[in-house]
């Protein structure tokens, strides 16, 4: 049998590993094979030092050390008062010495590990009422009973000893057990590796960093396995993804649409009342070569709140209609759709936009009428229509274009890969459109390149000038500064300014209550009660509107322009405004029960405000917990989106910026994508040199044969933006 093989094996065959601890296995981790086994890997920051083994006669006071004997007896203790109990084992030492060591609220040893057990156990050595006593004690198991297989082999105990993730069922020793029964019975691991990869970054061979991230001679071994195992879990996912970028990319035939110098993507950029920002100017360079290639461009242009995606995205699209071709920009909302439509309607205005012979802009969502809908039809099947804006409705059958060139997808992370996938397919001579996605949600580099190893970054990390800090401040909900900030409020409303006041939830719900000052607790924040409040008795002479997520859209899009206008200059609102609603004139966002929003949406909540330039604005966070709360400390040092998307990565981990699910981010066994990120962008870049000069990696079928059996064609495409 191989070592592919023997891996591959059920891990109830390992000689010493009871049916008992398979199935808990199984059952706690889902840990099936030997391979499973191996991949479960110790806690990178709880390998201990046990110290050195020596005999008690020997040992200092003081010291930590390990002893070897057998288990003598067992006495457990129930400290009066204390809801506690110490079980504390006799080691009988074979030198003749005695040592307690006692074990806090694990009872289970003395059933588990009964008298007459050999083992080792380690602590600091100190002197307890005139008995000599283990301090921290941790115990390895040198002769079990029958069917289980000991923690390490007589003689051969291990001075750094590792620390699974485990369960109160299954304990890290247990695991340590199993694990020491497959390392025992391994085969020498042949390494898939390319040998110039290996030495390029200085890399163990795969049979040595497997073994030693298990079993470690001392703590400085470990980093360099990890370093190892790291690097392949991130290589294999980047090469997988570079060589379906490859697939995709040689099967398709692609568009050359180039910017014209005196075409209208650059009379629009001519037209603007402002300077584009140096991030802005470095994407139109980067896109822009995209299209001039003839290859499907496949980009993701993100931004941080207020970076201009839009003007990109525009200038994009007129790139693709001044070749006489038509570009769809899908949103998640009809909110958004008619909000991109607002402002292309400004944007595009010098370019003589829905004027007689001149560019034509339609919108395509659920909402549009029978007769709309038969009418907007008709004339993108035939070009009449250039740019249309639209929400899923773009994705039906019936929506046929002329020649679509370009497709813009905004909030990308809201559709799945076959969304995208259908609409880019929606040209019938076999020819590819390109394809620019976007996202407001900034991603932290680290991330970017695992979710789009695909795609080519474009990163607007610069804002327009003129733009004022918005001052932000976590303020108690009970604070009587309450009072002074509506009268601010009022000050800035009577200054023509608009103001949000942002609440979790739609209606009270006795479920969901926060502690108060008093000692009690209260309801969280609710859209309606809140309305209801400020109107009748804070804000009685001003308007004050109300939209949530349950209003009929009609209704919704009247309310919020009304809050436009000036009519409810005070608008309440859940999240429905978190994304593409652009009010210049607000300037104060008042966010209740701040503590039940991630990072992502408070940034974004906060956005809404600060959007014209020399605007003072203000976002007041109200925050009903006891203790500082990191997330909200964290929005309120900075304005940097980028810089939030990496406090909320360390804070919450991968999944924290949106749905890991959806998004089809891999389950990594041992890679952080923060932490190691040095590693992402260099399997990254060591995965195109691999596929740009061997496609198929012919003369690497171990690597193939890796990549595939961690990831597969089915994960990669999830994966992929198609």
């Amino acid at each position: 049998m191989d070592a592919s093989d023997w891996l591959d094996a059920d891990v109830a065959g390992l000689e010493g590993v009871s049916r008992r601890t398979a199935t808990a296995l199984r059952t706690a981790f889902e840990i099936r094979t030997v391979r499973d086994l191996l991949e479960h890997y110790p806690h990178q920051d709880k390998y201990r030092d046990v110290g050195a083994r020596v005999r008690l006669a020997d040992a200092r006071v003081g010291e930590q050390v390990t002893i070897v004997g057998t288990i003598a007896r067992w006495a457990t203790l129930r400290p009066r008062g204390r809801r506690m109990t110490i079980a504390k084992a006799m080691i009988a030492e074979d030198g003749g010495g005695r040592v307690e060591a006692p074990f806090f609220n694990q009872d289970w040893r003395a059933r588990q590990q009964p008298p007459g057990t050999r083992v080792a156990v380690s602590g600091v050595l100190e002197r307890f009422r005139s008995a000599l006593q283990l301090k921290n004690a941790r115990l390895v198991v040198l002769d079990a009973g029958p069917g289980e297989a000991a923690d390490e082999a007589d003689g051969d105990v291990d001075r750094i000893q590792p620390t699974y993730p485990a369960t109160e069922a299954l304990p890290s020793h247990r695991i340590a057990q199993a694990v020491a029964a497959a390392l025992a019975a391994l085969p020498p691991m042949p390494d898939f590796l390319p040998e110039p990869q290996r030495r390029r970054h200085d890399l163990l061979p795969l049979d040595e960093a497997l073994r030693t991230i298990h079993r470690p001679p001392d703590l400085a071994a470990v980093l360099p396995a990890r370093d190892r195992l790291v690097h392949d879990e991130l290589l294999c996912l980047q090469v997988g993804l570079q060589q379906r970028r490859h697939r995709l990319e040689s099967e398709a035939v692609g568009l050359e649409q180039p910017p014209l110098p005196d075409g209208l993507a650059a009379r629009f950029l001519a037209g603007l009342p402002f300077a584009p920002t140096g991030a802005q100017s470095r994407s139109f360079g980067e896109i822009g070569a995209d299209l001039a290639r003839g290859k499907p461009m496949h980009r993701l242009l993100q931004g941080d709140v207020g970076a201009g995606k839009t003007i990109v995205a525009a200038w994009a699209m007129l790139a693709a209609v001044e070749h006489g071709r038509q570009a769809v920009l899908m949103a998640p909302t009809a909110v958004l759709a008619e909000q991109h439509l607002r402002t292309f309607t400004t944007l595009l205005a010098p370019l003589g936009i829905n004027a007689p012979g001149g560019l034509r802009v339609g919108l395509l969502t659920g909402a549009a009428t029978t007769a709309q809908l038969r009418g907007l039809l008709a004339e993108l099947a035939v070009g009449d229509i250039h740019l249309v804006i639209g929400t899923h409705a773009l994705l039906e059958d019936r929506v046929r274009f002329d020649d679509l060139g370009l497709v813009v997808v905004d909030e990308q992370h809201r559709f799945g890969v076959e969304h995208r996938t259908r609409l880019r397919d929606k040209r019938d001579d076999g020819r590819t459109p390109d394809v620019l996605v976007m996202t407001a949600t900034p991603i932290p580099r680290s991330l970017a390149l695992t979710l789009y190893g695909d795609l080519d970054v474009t990163v607007l990390d610069e804002k327009p000038p003129g733009r004022e800090p918005i001052r932000t401040e976590v303020i108690p909900a009970d604070s009587p500064r309450r009072g002074k900030l509506y009268d601010y409020v009022g000050q800035r409303v009577a200054e023509g300014e608009r103001v949000y006041v942002v609440c979790p939830l739609v209606e009270e719900s006795e479920a969901l209550r926060v502690a108060a000052a008093d000692g009690s607790d209260r309801p969280v924040a609710s859209a309606e009660q809140l309305h209801a409040r400020l109107s009748a008795e804070v804000f009685a002479d001003l308007g004050v509107g109300l939209v949530h997520g349950r209003l009929p859209a009609a209704e919704r899009d009247a309310r919020m322009d009304a809050f436009r206008r000036g009519d409810t200059p005070i608008l309440v609102a859940t999240t429905v405004i978190e994304v593409g609603v652009d009010v210049p004139e607000a300037s104060v966002m008042i966010i209740e029960d701040a503590d039940r929003f991630g990072i992502s949406q408070l940034h974004q909540l906060r956005g809404r405000v600060g959007r014209r330039a020399a605007q003072r604005s203000y976002c007041v966070l109200f925050s009903g917990a006891e203790e500082a709360n990191p997330r909200l400390e964290a929005v309120a040092a900075t304005e940097d989106g980028f810089a939030l998307a990496e406090t909320d990565l360390r804070l919450r981990g991968e999944g924290s910026l949106f749905d890991t699910r959806q998004s089809g981010l891999p389950d990594l066994k041992l890679a952080k994508l923060v932490r190691d990120f040095e590693w992402v962008a260099r399997t990254r870049a060591d995965a195109r040199e691999l596929v740009e000069g061997d496609p198929d990696l012919a003369a690497h079928p171990a690597l193939v044969a890796e990549v595939r059996r961690r990831y597969g064609d089915e994960r990669l495409a999830a994966l992929s933006t198609g």
